[in-house]
């Protein structure tokens, strides 16, 4: 190898750099040279030591690589070897670090990441955020490396949502996308979550309260209007029940049989299932009135052969949450409800009698206590209130039903 220059290099003398019959070497300093080969070829070198042995770390090629730049990542090179690290091997970890990135698609990460929720989350929380994503995320993010991915990207994904009026899915969304990236960061695969904690180009949504009966004389009206039902008995044994259990409609759609004690009048409903979960430490229950174990009795008749009591045609589902929808909108008809409204109907009813304490009527409807410190220490169930409670909500409906006149009820 020919002897090499002590000065310093810059562009002319590298453009001036003819090939000879063997490669040559032009030192620019602190262990940087130019490598001019037989073809012409020019190539920066970074010459230093590792661990007291000789060490050569290839920096690129000329004019691809720049002086300037040459001299910037050798110096990040020496900075790598003080801190005895090999470039070389970094490098490569690098290139591997970059395929594994590239391959860690927002999808895959996504479903990686509902695969581990599925034993938090409630089952119909579960499919929903799967459905949301197959319709709504994945066309526009799915396939991109999520580190490739910016808020421009999702906030174009959500647009979409804003755009044709799903703002409470959009927002939905934007918070489970969030919790994907928050995930991604868990695990090192990004460095910083790209959604910022609010975007004003984005609607917000504001929430309304669900549809619901407006009286009594409403709820008598729809209870009369579900006997001339043409759907199948276990849907309209669903509308009833949820007239009086007042509880969440996924909850009773999704029901089993076993979680029905007929002697002990009780609905547990399985921890695992109930949305309030995070604050409970242990099964919320139902009392069951004796109206309620009647049309259970009744029920067991068709789908005591299912898991389910509200088996679907399959018998290894429950009846879908849009069947029992458009049974309360066949059975009334006056004004938009919803299965939900049933909760807030029955608490307005409850609170008005004026005959049941607000804990008792909270209890009933399994909501946390909103005094964070007190519900630490109130372990209350107020179970025998409960129990008057139940029944006497059955007979109000069947008041309602009846058309009668409500009378006032005397607590024992």
């Amino acid at each position: 190898m020919a002897k090499t220059n002590k000065s310093a290099l810059d562009d002319l003398s590298i453009k001036a750099a003819k090939p000879q019959a063997k490669e040559y070497a032009l030192r620019d300093g602190n262990g940087l040279f130019l490598l001019v080969h037989p073809n012409g070829s020019k190539y920066f070198q970074l010459r230093t030591t590792l661990h007291n042995k000789p060490k050569k770390v290839q920096l690129g090629k000329y004019p691809d690589l720049t002086l300037s730049d040459a001299r910037t990542l050798a110096m990040d090179k020496r900075r790598m070897i003080a801190e005895h690290k090999d470039p070389v091997i970094e490098a490569k970890l690098a290139k591997v670090k970059e395929a594994q990135n590239a391959s860690a698609t927002f999808r895959s990460v996504a479903e990686t990441w509902l695969d581990i929720k599925k034993h938090t989350l409630a089952k119909s929380t579960h499919l929903k955020i799967q459905q949301t994503f197959n319709a709504n995320v994945y066309s526009k993010l799915g396939n991109y490396p999520i580190n490739k991915i910016d808020n421009q990207m999702v906030r174009a994904c959500l647009l979409v949502m804003q755009k044709r009026g799903a703002l409470e899915l959009m927002e939905k969304s934007r918070g489970w996308i969030k919790q994907v990236f928050d995930f991604a960061l868990s695990d090192k695969m990004i460095n910083e979550n790209p959604i910022p904690v609010t975007d004003l180009r984005l609607k917000k949504h504001v929430s309304e309260k669900f549809p619901r009966l407006k009286s009594a004389n409403d709820a008598g009206k729809l209870l009369r209007n579900l006997t001339d039902y043409t759907g199948s008995f276990e849907v309209s044994t669903c509308v009833y029940l949820m007239l009086n259990f007042a509880q969440r409609p996924s909850e009773l759609r999704c029901a089993k049989w076993a979680d029905f004690d007929f002697e002990k009048a009780i609905w547990t409903i399985p921890l695992e299932q109930s949305k309030t979960r995070k604050h409970m430490d242990k099964p919320h229950t139902v009392m069951l009135s004796r109206q309620a174990i009647g049309a259970l009795k009744q029920l067991k008749q068709y789908t005591g052969h299912s898991e389910y009591i509200f088996a679907s045609r399959l018998d290894t589902k429950p009846v879908s949450e849009a069947t029992i929808r458009k049974a309360f909108r066949l059975c009334f008809t006056d004004y938009h409800i919803v299965p939900h409204g049933c909760r807030h109907f029955f608490s307005t009813q409850a609170n008005e009698s004026g005959l049941f304490r607000h804990d008792v009527i909270e209890a009933a409807l399994s909501h946390g206590d909103a005094n964070k410190i007190r519900a630490i220490y109130n372990e209350a169930t107020y179970d025998n209130e409960r129990k008057q409670l139940a029944q006497w909500w059955s007979d109000q409906l069947d008041i309602m039903r009846d058309g009668a006149k409500v009378l006032p009820f005397k607590q024992a």
